[in-house]
């Protein structure tokens, strides 16, 4: 029988316990790893393109103040026959680092192996690759070797209009099954910047004032497409890109306005989204990086931009097990 003195002598004896291991609980969460929104650039160019060596490369990034990088570059470059490439290399001056198309997508990867062993940034690897081959066909044994999936959206694949959201969950759709092939995580690269992009500019070539533009015309979900896209990637490795195209757009106020009403409500039902500079060369060291202009606007927070660290964190700790 437990009288109510031993009950006293049990509960003195728990509570300490329980909330030793709460605050325990609590001292892990606030130790939790998070990197500033200017610190990630999940979208870096490293490959053909790049205009230096990539070591010097990648210092231009740390001492910009990045201290978390993914590198990766356009899969389909890696097609290019000798000759052309050589010539695109020219004409872009730079330094035709892989001049060899039987052997350049795997020399890029153990490239990318390389400087991952970097103490002073935290640096991952993956492709790009255009949405198109969703529908052609995948180039499937290079994206064995990628920690990240990167797919290209642009208006070339869908005859020259810029998709929105209708087109992008289908796209989601299909992102979804390749995932089942290849479990990395995977990101839709700039949805959204040249949708608006061209209601403006198409507004503007019928004879209106970009003043004239209604919100409603930007606005790239109905609200319909912001539940079915949560329905799709809540709880999934999917991500959406929120690049620095939108460094200048964001200073248009209707613009914004719409932009905030199709990603905020996607925002707070928990999509995660990733932010990124889109570098090729050395333009991109013209202006500030600054994501969070953006981002903080739209509900975005490091929080849920660092879950893709997180991730790939866990992932590369899993593999070493």
């Amino acid at each position: 029988m437990i009288t109510k003195k031993s009950l006293f002598v049990l509960l003195a004896f728990i509570l300490p316990v329980s909330m030793s291991a709460q605050k325990k609980q609590n001292v892990k969460t606030e130790n939790r790893k998070l990197y500033e929104l200017n610190q990630i650039d999940l979208h870096v160019h490293a490959g053909k393109e790049r205009p230096v060596a990539m070591n010097d490369w990648i210092d231009l990034f740390v001492n910009d103040g990045r201290k978390v990088l993914l590198l990766l570059d356009h899969l389909e470059l890696y097609r290019t026959p000798d000759k052309e490439n050589e010539v695109r290399a020219a004409k872009d001056n730079v330094t035709n680092w892989y001049p060899d198309s039987t052997t350049a997508r795997m020399r890029f990867i153990n490239d990318l192996n390389e400087v991952t062993k970097r103490k002073d940034v935290l640096i991952f690897k993956g492709w790009e690759i255009w949405e198109g081959e969703l529908d052609e066909g995948l180039e499937k044994e290079p994206m064995k070797y990628a920690e990240v999936i990167g797919w290209h959206i642009s208006k070339a694949a869908w005859d020259g209009k810029a998709p929105s959201g209708k087109e992008i969950i289908q796209r989601t759709k299909q992102i979804l099954e390749v995932q089942k092939e290849f479990p990395v995580p995977m990101i839709v690269f700039h949805p959204f910047a040249g949708y608006y992009e061209q209601v403006k500019s198409n507004a503007i070539k019928s004879g209106r004032k970009a003043l004239q533009i209604k919100k409603e015309e930007y606005r790239y979900f109905t609200p319909e497409e912001q539940k079915e896209l949560i329905r799709l990637v809540k709880g999934k490795s999917v991500y959406f890109e929120i690049g620095r195209n939108w460094e200048n757009l964001w200073d248009d106020i209707v613009m914004r306005e719409a932009f905030i009403e199709d990603i905020k409500p996607l925002a707070d039902a928990g999509v995660k989204f990733t932010v990124s500079s889109d570098a090729h060369n050395k333009s991109s060291f013209s202006k500030l990086y600054q994501p969070e202009k953006y981002c903080i606007g739209l509900g975005i927070t490091p929080e849920n931009v660092n879950s893709i660290i997180e991730e790939l964190l866990a992932i590369r700790n899993r593999k070493k097990l």
